[in-house]
């Protein structure tokens, strides 16, 4: 099976958070599972994050640029590196393969786990009501405790900064907060960030101690998730993805036109 996994920044940018994700991928996916990084060309830079929704839409496309190259040279599925799932619905329209954003599968994983979940995720209130969207779009703000998106201490450049180089500083940082989700009723307390899960894989810091409260890392969920959406295809003969209504597929002719209108924008 080959997965590609679409990192949302540069490459250059983001190497020693690629080192870290690449740790992950070892430790959870299945033998036979090669994943390689595609990250986008011309796009946003991991060491200076700006929370910005219109600088995210012209990133966007260059994400699906990515999952279309995957589509076109054989990935068996893709996974988009970002909780918010930039990008995920409208490559679904136009791709062959299944395509998932990490956030999406581990908000649905974590219900299988308790009833009532918590976000921890990172120091940025746009984020934050980003996530909140989401949540209604995806219709299970019904199961968060209140107050259930949570952000760190840590300033986001930190977290890609020195966190990169010292993971375990962040996933204490994740514990505490974690730990008060908990306090607070959660009974599954969800890392909403690609960049903050693994921090938490690689410093084993997968449960808050005495309470068998589990702390699910998206990146780790979604990989898991994507070779099951490949696996129930091959063996069942499923269609990958459903055809009518939301995701029905354009024609590809109308696809080069348009895409034709906006080449070089």
């Amino acid at each position: 099976m080959k997965l590609c996994y679409v990192n949302i920044t540069t490459e250059d940018s983001s190497r020693p958070y690629l080192s870290l994700v690449e740790r992950v991928f070892l430790k959870v996916a299945s033998s036979g599972t090669e994943i390689k990084v595609k990250s986008v060309k011309q796009g946003l830079d991991r060491v200076f994050p700006i929370s910005s929704s219109y600088f995210d839409l012209l990133n966007k496309k260059e994400i699906i640029e990515r999952l279309i190259e995957a589509d076109k040279e054989g990935y068996d599925a893709a996974i988009v590196g970002c909780f918010l799932d930039p990008g995920v619905r409208e490559a679904r329209e136009i791709v062959n393969i299944p395509v998932i954003g990490v956030g999406e599968p581990t908000l649905y994983f974590a219900q299988l786990l308790g009833n009532k979940f918590a976000i921890v995720t990172v120091n940025d209130i746009k984020v934050i009501r980003e996530i909140e969207i989401k949540l209604k779009i995806y219709g299970v703000e019904g199961r968060l405790i209140p107050n259930g998106v949570r952000p760190i201490s840590t300033p986001t450049m930190r977290v890609f900064t020195d966190g990169m180089e010292k993971p375990e500083i962040i996933a204490s940082d994740i514990l505490e907060k974690a730990k008060k989700c908990v306090e607070d009723g959660a009974e599954v307390v969800i890392v909403g960030c690609n960049g903050l899960g693994p921090l938490c894989t690689i410093s084993n810091v997968i449960e808050v101690k005495d309470t068998h409260v589990p702390i699910l890392d998206c990146v780790s969920v979604a990989t898991k998730v994507a070779e099951t959406l490949v696996e129930l295809s091959r063996k069942l003969k499923m269609p990958p993805i459903s055809r009518a209504g939301f995701y029905s597929m354009p024609r590809k002719k109308d696809v080069e036109r348009v895409r034709g209108i906006f080449e070089g924008v």
